[in-house]
C-alpha cells in the first residue's frame, strides 16, 4: 500500500494536498488529525530516569536455544539469487 503523510499548519479553513500521479482517478481516504493530539513517537518525559536500573536485581537468563527448522529454498522469477 502506498501512503502519503504530510504535516501542515492550518492558517485558514482550507488545506491543499498534492498527491502523487499514481493516486489520480482513485478513491482516497483523507484523515486529518491535529499533531498535538496524535500519538507521539517521542519518549515520555523522564522515561529513562524512571526506568533505568529496573532490572538491576533480576538476573536475565537466556534459555538454551533449540535448533531451527530447515526450510526448502524458494526461488521466484522475481528473486535473483
Amino acid at each position: 500500500m502506498q501512503a502519503l503523510r504530510e504535516i501542515q499548519t492550518a492558517e485558514t479553513d482550507t488545506l491543499c494536498v498534492n498527491v502523487p500521479k499514481s493516486f489520480l482517478h482513485r478513491k482516497l481516504e483523507i484523515i486529518v488529525i491535529p499533531v498535538d493530539e496524535a500519538l507521539s513517537l517521542a519518549w515520555p518525559s523522564a522515561f529513562f530516569e524512571q526506568t533505568a536500573g529496573c532490572f538491576a536485581n533480576t538476573p536475565l537468563v537466556r534459555e538454551e536455544q533449540e535448533n531451527y527448522e530447515v526450510r526448502d529454498e524458494i526461488l521466484s522469477r522475481y528473486c535473483h539469487a
